[in-house]
């Protein structure tokens, strides 16, 4: 349904801490209706039970609407029928892992040039590369500014989705420097509508 080569990406990573105090399956499914396309399921300090019931409601609303994918968790990833798995930069793909590319899309985080190389040669589908701007996931991380995307964009050639510190304002800036989308958390999960924060976000990384 979705071309993750073609299609601007618009990324929702969820923070069910970070939803203004809705429930986090209300404002995915106003992500998702504002036309957010990709759907990282992250929130893994839950209880097992919890993350399941989570994960079933967020395919249900994501189904052939927009990509879910699941945070590190390749059991969970496989009982939910999700699209895709993500994995930290230091995940080391072994025999069982390049298994999982005949059933999922695969992605992996970044922080620089040596790593993004690194993935891309393992074969993965898509990079989120950050942390860009000062955010309020990492406050007290280094953000890099757009110019890694830019570095990154020349020697690789899978989809790059910016991340960190994102927002409707700066992410035209993102896409400028070759990446292929943005992921957020705060911007839409925190907005008061985040139906309309999807749409605006979406229109302004569309001008590609």
């Amino acid at each position: 349904i979705i071309d993750i080569q073609r299609t601007p990406l618009l990324c929702l990573v969820t923070n069910r801490n970070r939803t203004s105090r809705r429930g986090l399956e209300s404002v995915v499914r106003q992500a998702v209706e504002g036309g957010t396309n990709m759907i990282q399921f992250r929130d893994r300090d839950m209880q097992e039970a919890d993350r399941l019931h989570v994960a079933v409601k967020l395919r249900e609303i994501t189904e052939n609407k927009a990509l879910f994918i699941v945070n590190g968790d390749v059991d969970l990833a496989k009982k939910v029928r999700a699209d895709g798995i993500h994995f930290p930069e230091k995940h080391v793909f072994d025999a069982d892992s390049e298994k999982l590319k005949k059933s999922f899309i695969l992605g992996k985080s970044v922080h620089s040039l040596e790593m993004a190389t690194k993935a891309a040669s393992e074969g993965i589908d898509y990079l989120i590369v950050g942390t860009l701007f000062p955010s309020k996931s990492h406050p007290q991380g280094r953000s890099s500014g757009t110019k890694i995307i830019e570095d990154i964009s020349r020697k690789v050639s899978v989809p790059l989705i910016g991340i960190g510190g994102i927002s409707s304002q700066n992410c035209q800036k993102v896409i400028d420097s070759g990446a292929s989308g943005v992921a957020v958390i705060g911007a839409i999960s925190e907005a008061d509508d985040p139906r309309l924060e999807s749409q605006i976000i979406l229109e302004n990384i569309s001008t590609i």
